[in-house]
């Protein structure tokens, strides 16, 4: 089992703390496991700032505020915002298109053999919004995750 410190744009770092988004999309460059675990560390990107015509350090500076943080006070990157989640699933991408396949994005739930459940059209939602398309970028991977404490 091995931690991973990566980013995660705020606009779904909510979500994931919240267990609401339950699943994450990432180039599987360092091997991931089940078991590993995951440090996501609130970030605002730049894709995200500037899709909406915002300043980048507004943004994380207008998140930090609203986190209750004296931002004049501390440095922002030190006071990100972080949570841990575990990999329950690692779904490649052979296994996705095979899911699409068989359930399509509007049937609801959809549960891996190992137990784990997403909803397709959730993962469609962030491919097609962060990646801009409905396939998994080369060598990417869908991860379940769960919150840990």
């Amino acid at each position: 089992m091995k931690t991973h410190e990566l980013k995660l744009e705020i606009k779904y770092f909510d979500d994931v703390k919240s267990g609401k988004k339950n699943f994450e999309i990432r180039k599987n460059d360092r091997d991931f496991q089940v078991g590993d675990i995951l440090e996501l560390k609130a970030y605002a990107g730049r894709e995200s700032a500037a899709e909406e015509s915002l300043d980048i350090d507004y943004v994380w500076t207008q998140h930090l505020y609203e986190e209750g943080y004296d931002v004049w006070e501390n440095c922002e990157e030190e006071l990100a915002d972080i949570i841990k989640v575990k990999v329950t699933d690692i779904i490649l991408p052979k296994a996705w298109w095979s899911i699409l396949n068989k359930f399509g994005i509007n049937n609801g739930p959809v549960m891996t053999k190992s137990g784990f459940m997403f909803s397709p059209k959730e993962v469609l939602t962030v491919l097609e919004d962060y990646f801009s398309t409905e396939r998994l970028p080369n060598g990417c991977v869908i991860l379940g995750i769960e919150v840990v404490k």
